[in-house]
């Protein structure tokens, strides 16, 4: 009788004890309430003054500039901008700091010309691209814009990279960022010229 009634008795407690065991596990797997995670969303996004360039919609709205140049010039300098790639009031802001739009200005540093082409350059501006007289308006300002997009496709459309190459030469301008410099008195200068025209722009048609 004894091993009869401990059969039962057993069978009894293990069924207990996995009842306890599912409950338990039920318990253990439970989804846990989600945690809230907080963004921090910045007020106030800064623009960072080399990517300050207008950008013209299509089809290209033309744009008159008030400018000490006669039309033919300032037409010419608008063609010679969409050749190479160089936003008009960036040439006309070169020219206003470089010479003040003087076509016969020159330095005692051999620089020449609307945008102050530096002799220096005269060899290769002359293999590349028939240049033979940079006190030649146009020639000049061929240069000049011919320079300027070639650095600004070098250094991926930063302004502040190419004006200091323009103005110290490409291994001038290496030199002091290595240095820890990426604007000079230069740079600032083109830049609020620029600004300038932007702000005072008109006879957009």
């Amino acid at each position: 009788m004894k091993a009869q009634t401990l059969v039962p008795l057993a069978a009894a407690a293990a069924a207990q004890l996995l009842v306890v065991g599912n409950i338990a596990a039920a318990f253990a797997f439970q989804q846990k309430p989600p945690v809230e995670t907080l963004v921090t969303v910045p007020v106030v996004a800064e623009i960072e003054q080399v990517e300050c360039v207008r950008q013209d919609p299509v089809p290209y709205e033309p744009v008159t500039y008030q400018v000490p140049l006669d039309a033919e010039l300032q037409s010419y300098t608008e063609k010679m901008c969409d050749l190479y790639d160089v936003p008009l009031e960036l040439a006309y802001a070169v020219m206003q700091v470089e010479s003040g739009f003087t076509p016969a200005a020159h330095s005692s540093t051999g620089d020449y010309g609307l945008m102050q082409i530096n002799s220096i350059n005269a060899g290769w501006l002359k293999d590349e691209l028939g240049i033979t007289d940079l006190l030649d308006a146009r020639q000049n300002i061929q240069a000049g814009c011919y320079m300027l997009g070639m650095y600004l496709s070098e250094y991926e459309g930063n302004v502040n990279c190419a004006l200091m190459a323009y103005n110290l030469g490409a291994t001038g301008a290496k030199k002091a960022w290595s240095a820890g410099t990426y604007s000079t008195a230069y740079t600032d200068k083109v830049w609020n010229a620029m600004v300038g025209l932007l702000e005072g722009e008109r006879d957009v048609s």
